[in-house]
């Protein structure tokens, strides 16, 4: 099951957070920096408060098995999104045992469609090699450094 986060799944989507800095050799456990856990529980639980950024989680037999944020940005107008409203997508992260049933895609799907209805002109993140290939299929294009969805507002 796909949903929201509440600040009930901060703990986890910490869990998950600090496994991704492991499988990308950031760190070389989730132990090796607790000030950077610490923090990083207390981002999500502000985040979670404030609404400036939004967290889904996957769940399976009630744990969560996988995370995916969207942080919410305003910018000045620019040209093909003229409310400057966009997405920066990140912190994708299924548990290995998980991994390759469709949840990462099932996580940004969810995610690109919640994109459209809040009416964000774009979403862009940076895509690790593993999953490059995932985002390019849901319609994301590269963009210099990073991968790029222009959103397709509902009418």
């Amino acid at each position: 099951m796909i949903r929201l986060a509440t600040i009930n799944d901060a703990a986890a989507l910490t869990q998950l957070r600090m496994a991704l800095f492991v499988e990308g050799g950031e760190l070389g456990s989730a132990d090796d920096d607790p000030e950077l856990a610490r923090q990083t529980a207390d981002a999500f639980a502000h985040s979670l408060t404030q609404q400036e950024m939004l967290h889904w989680v996957c769940e399976r037999q009630g744990r969560v098995v996988a995370a995916a944020s969207l942080a919410l940005l305003t910018r000045l107008p620019y040209p093909g999104n003229g409310a400057g409203r966009e997405g920066y997508l990140h912190n994708v992260y299924v548990q290995p045992v998980y991994r390759r049933r469709g949840i990462a895609r099932s996580l940004v799907q969810t995610i690109l469609h919640h994109a459209s209805m809040l009416e964000l002109g774009r979403v862009w993140m940076h895509a690790s090699p593993m999953g490059a290939q995932l985002y390019r299929e849901l319609g994301f294009a590269p963009n210099g450094h990073y991968l790029d969805w222009s959103a397709q507002v509902p009418s």
